[in-house]
């Protein structure tokens, strides 16, 4: 094997690499936005039910026994998103990882593709120079 076919081996599997990671660090963030909307739809429904509350439901403490179910809740989502943030913070720094590998890759196999053509258009020269000799 050449060096230059090494190489784009090399960078396919870099971007392999790459790719997985970023569906990954994806997979991630779709996590973190459920998380976060979910939050946000259980705001909105204590802020509706603060707004909304009978005096029925306050007289049976329905209203006290449902601010707690949320507050319960809101502290797993939160207890979840912050997992899911100290994950993404790891991934983020794969990813750039994986990325600057992709990178390097690339600019070395341009560099060996470049030394590669002028090595062959060199050798054309010589040759053309020395059959114009003899």
């Amino acid at each position: 094997m050449s060096i230059q076919s090494d190489l784009a081996m090399m960078q396919q599997l870099v971007d392999m690499k790459y790719r997985q990671q970023q569906e990954s660090f994806g997979r991630l963030i779709m996590q973190e936005n459920a998380l976060r909307a979910s939050l946000a739809k259980l705001d909105t429904h204590l802020a509706d039910s603060r707004n909304n509350t009978d005096a029925s439901h306050k007289a049976i403490g329905a209203d006290v026994v449902w601010q707690a179910w949320v507050g319960r809740n809101k502290r797993e989502l939160n207890m979840q998103l912050a997992q899911v943030l100290a994950i993404k913070e790891r991934h983020i720094t794969q990813v750039k990882q994986a990325y600057g590998k992709v990178l390097a890759t690339q600019e070395l196999h341009a560099e060996v593709r470049k030394q590669d053509a002028q090595k062959t258009a060199q050798s054309q020269l010589d040759r053309a120079i020395s059959s114009m000799l003899f």
